[in-house]
């Protein structure tokens, strides 16, 4: 169990530490002079910290800043190079992976796949085997990666790292992080998939830097991220932003959802609500090459597919506008392959949000994004990167912070 740590020089040092290292990482390259002056600490205090921090190779020396007299300071700069983290999205019949920095930048990825219905104990062994792959390919040691994060749709226990459930695996308690990490000798985090591209997109997407924002996500499935106060809000059992299966129809013959319940937004308005309108067949879980072929058949003028598309965008505008009143967001980001529909389901999903939300009308970014495979990938690596840029303020028995292990591995080459 995690708990505060209590005050002492230690705790001190360390907040200092992550204070400055956290300020050069949002700045991207900044002048000793600028860190005291934002950070409040003594320029004596900064100057051993950042004669700590290149000593380690955690920060280098960039460039030299332009001053109209007298010294010109020097800029300084995270070492992407000092660490990597591995992240792997997981789906119902493969995966990616990613190798990324500290600057979360992709270093390398691939692709691998194993059949539906694959046992956890398999998929376990084909995760640890293309991560040694991968990490060797990438002229890397274990060594030098700081954890493994996981993705995945479903129920999941993140603080035990447990699958609790997921339909798109039919997976139920998996102890998914303890046996990969038992493997790999690496701290290992796992999370729903919407959560870890919703930490990916606050710490180096579309929503860099903002407190409160709603990833909203389109495709298979539609899922949700909520960040509140700079944090993912999971709810008690790990299920909170199951957007899509809020009911929005009660009518008896309101359409099935994947999760069994009749009625759910995603039996309306995702890619798979979509081709069962369309098909009035259960499409399984391949759809994208069908849904391309829809989209262009609404678009080319067929009426009765421009009306599934227009009444899945309205549907999906009135949620949004349900959750905007529930949540009060600065910026929702909208992303996933449902975006590349276009106008047949975005314009109706923007058209119905204004006249749904409580109040008078407030100023707020709603931004759409596209998505690839591997940007969910980083997203479950920036399940790492994100404690490597936490305040060191909780500690237990086992946990050692992400940082400290930077910096101890750092120093000891």
């Amino acid at each position: 169990m995690t708990v505060p740590r209590t005050g002492s020089k230690r705790l001190l040092r360390d907040l200092n530490q992550s204070i400055l290292f956290n300020l050069i990482a949002e700045e991207q390259a900044i002048s000793r002079t600028r860190l005291a002056e934002k950070s409040g600490l003594p320029a004596a205090t900064v100057t051993r910290i950042i004669r700590e921090f290149i000593s380690a190779g955690l920060v280098i020396e960039v460039k030299i800043e332009a001053s109209s007299g007298g010294r010109r300071p020097v800029l300084l700069s995270i070492n992407p190079a000092a660490g990597y983290t591995v992240g792997v999205k997981l789906r119902e019949n493969g995966m990616t992976m990613t190798i990324c920095d500290l600057r979360g930048s992709i270093i390398r990825d691939c692709e691998q796949t194993f059949p539906g219905g694959t046992s956890p104990q398999q998929v376990i062994e084909c995760i640890s085997m293309t991560m040694k792959q991968l990490v060797r390919k990438a002229g890397l040691s274990l060594r030098q990666i700081l954890g493994l994060g996981v993705g995945l749709g479903g129920l999941i226990d993140s603080e035990h790292g447990i699958c609790r459930y997921s339909p798109l695996l039919g997976w139920h308690n998996v102890e998914l992080a303890p046996a990969l990490q038992f493997r790999l000798h690496v701290p290992v985090y796992l999370d729903n998939d919407v959560n870890t591209l919703a930490i990916g997109e606050r710490l180096f997407g579309q929503a860099r830097g903002t407190q409160n924002f709603l990833l909203i996500t389109i495709g298979r499935g539609i899922g949700m991220g909520i960040i509140i106060d700079g944090k993912i809000y999971r709810g008690k059992y790990g299920g909170a932003g199951e957007f899509g299966h809020m009911t929005i129809d009660l009518s008896p013959d309101a359409p099935r959802c994947t999760c069994g319940k009749r009625g759910c937004l995603d039996a309306v308005a995702s890619y798979y609500g979509i081709l069962q309108a369309a098909t009035h067949r259960d499409p399984g879980y391949r759809v994208r090459e069908e849904i391309t072929t829809l989209i262009e058949q609404a678009r080319a003028g067929d009426t009765a597919l421009q009306a599934i598309f227009h009444r899945a965008g309205e549907a999906l505008g009135i949620a949004i506008a349900n959750v905007i009143t529930l949540f009060d967001p600065e910026r929702i980001v909208i992303s996933g392959e449902g975006i590349l529909a276009g106008d047949v389901l975005l314009k109706p999903l923007q058209e119905a949000i204004p006249p749904h939300i409580f109040g008078p009308p407030r100023e707020r970014a709603l931004i759409f994004t596209p998505i690839k495979e591997t940007d969910w990938a980083r997203g479950a690596a920036c399940l790492i990167l994100q404690r490597v840029f936490q305040p060191p303020i909780y500690e237990d028995d086992e946990y050692i912070h992400p940082f400290d292990s930077l910096l101890t591995q750092r120093t000891s080459r």
